[in-house]
């Protein structure tokens, strides 16, 4: 599946159906709350799926290092060209991985970031990753009697609240007549 997935991921960066955009507005309405206390770098972030980094370069502006993860190396390509014209590059660190696959490091971010890529098998590596207090935001697609979409790839309403049990919601919404769910979520010490 990586193969294929890497094929039509590289396609839609270089016939430009995969524009670069501003990252989704509910992870910039939060940014009072998910801001590192210090912008020196030392707080790591976690992008799955950065695709060519929209969500990845505004992490590494607030002060995040981010490990930006994706299979497509033509959107990995993008994301360290415009990092290194932002003076960026320092704090990204790019992985080309077939998510499918991925092993991520257990309490090692402050923050992992999952927008629109929609893979359940990595709900509890996910929790996993978060340091002791760290966050995690989600958005991604929901299912609505409009637009049933398949399964595998949409959320049922509701279960976006319910996927990470023991984190502790700070926001939640879902918006069915925009097919969307969000979520952000606070690992709280054990």
């Amino acid at each position: 599946m990586a193969a294929a997935d890497r094929l039509r991921w590289n396609v839609r960066y270089l016939t430009g159906a995969a524009e670069e955009r501003a990252p989704v507005r509910r992870l910039v309405d939060l940014a009072p709350v998910i801001r590192p206390a210090s912008r020196d770098g030392s707080a790591r972030a976690l992008d799955l799926a950065c695709g060519a980094g929209r969500h990845t370069l505004y992490l590494a502006s607030l002060g995040y290092t981010v490990d930006a993860l994706d299979v497509s190396d033509v959107g990995l390509a993008r994301l360290a060209r415009v990092a290194a014209a932002l003076g960026l590059a320092g704090r990204v660190r790019l992985r080309q991985v077939d998510l499918d696959r991925v092993q991520l490091s257990q309490e090692a971010y402050d923050l992992v970031l999952d927008t629109y890529f929609l893979d359940r098998r990595l709900f509890r590596a996910m929790h996993a990753a978060l340091k002791p207090n760290g966050l995690l935001f989600v958005e991604t697609l929901l299912s609505t009697p409009a637009k049933p979409g398949r399964p595998a790839y949409y959320l049922q309403p509701g279960e976006l609240r319910r996927a990470f049990p023991g984190l502790a919601e700070l926001f939640y919404e879902e918006k069915a007549d925009e097919w969307w769910a969000a979520l952000l979520a606070r690992r709280t010490p054990s």
